[in-house]
């Protein structure tokens, strides 16, 4: 089984002390996102959880050493932008997030670490030269300390369509040639999320986020590869099961589709489900877990 923890929120900087207690229990429970009277018992002990997909913008180094220390396989998605406090209020200084970047894969190596630039804005105040500038100043410093680079340009939700103005794409073509470029002369593969560039004749491999190839690398067993129907139909994830919770991340980034508002101002690190109060748990049901390392299906 495969814990995408979380494309909801970023457990790896906000919730650590909530999902080690999860990780120590071995289990967590998850509510269903479209129907919040459903909730789902997982478990998480480490003969059905394969790996953990993390997901953050400025993950506790700490934290991941205490998820190996548990003995828990794992690679991290760690988004570094170019973009100030206006639009990631919560975010650190970017160089100190290199720098971190960086022990992350001395620590763990780099196939476990997947630097995210995205979502890309192109308007008025970031156009292609300031992007240009920013992502080869990234590249440079992340050579030799990742082998992927995944980008996306910003998609227009209606929950945040207020927030951000002026978008203009059309240099779309330009700012992808010479990030991919770039990213080459430094040794990082250049891949796009769930976007089609086929138009622009631009040779571009696309990303799966939760990708069979890196986890049988890192796990040095083959999975079971099934393609994930509840993602946009361009993402090539395999399945896995998300245990966080939409509008739980602190971070306050203007552009995200998960949270518009934080719902966790006050929660117990000890409750079973990342939430503000303990909910009643009277429709629990069973989820379909796929298991790889005894070669099983739980239903």
């Amino acid at each position: 089984m495969i814990v995408s923890a979380s494309r909801r929120t970023d457990i790896p900087s906000s919730h650590t002390k909530w999902f080690l207690n999860r990780l120590k229990e071995k289990y967590v429970i998850t509510q269903n996102p479209i129907n919040k009277n459903i909730f789902y018992k997982i478990p998480l002990n480490k003969d059905i959880v394969d790996i953990i997909v993390f997901w953050s913008k400025n993950p506790d180094i700490d934290f991941l050493k205490e998820v190996k220390d548990l003995r828990y396989k794992f690679y991290l998605h760690f988004t570094i932008t170019p973009y100030n406090k206006n639009i990631e209020k919560n975010i650190p200084d970017k160089n100190e997030l290199i720098k971190k970047f960086q022990t992350i894969s001395k620590l763990f190596g780099k196939e476990k670490i997947v630097w995210r630039y995205d979502p890309i804005i192109l308007n008025d105040d970031f156009n292609v030269d300031y992007h240009i500038k920013n992502f080869k100043i990234f590249a440079e410093s992340l050579n030799g300390y990742t082998d992927e680079c995944v980008f996306s340009f910003i998609q227009i939700y209606k929950k945040i369509k207020n927030n951000i103005k002026n978008i203009n794409n059309n240099n779309e073509a330009l700012l992808i040639k010479t990030m991919k470029e770039l990213s080459i002369k430094n040794n990082i593969k250049l891949k796009s999320c769930s976007q089609d560039f086929d138009n622009f004749n631009i040779e571009l491999e696309k990303s799966a986020c939760i990708d069979k190839e890196r986890i049988q690398k890192i796990l040095g067993y083959s999975i079971k590869e099934k393609k994930d129907k509840s993602q946009r139909k361009l993402c090539n994830c395999i399945e896995s099961i998300d245990i966080g919770m939409y509008n739980s991340c602190p971070n306050e980034c203007i552009y995200c589709y998960a949270n518009s508002k934080n719902i966790l101002e006050n929660y117990d690190i000890n409750n079973e489900m990342l939430a503000d109060e303990k909910a009643n748990y009277d429709n629990i049901r069973e989820r379909k877990l796929i298991i790889n390392k005894k070669n099983i299906m739980l239903i």
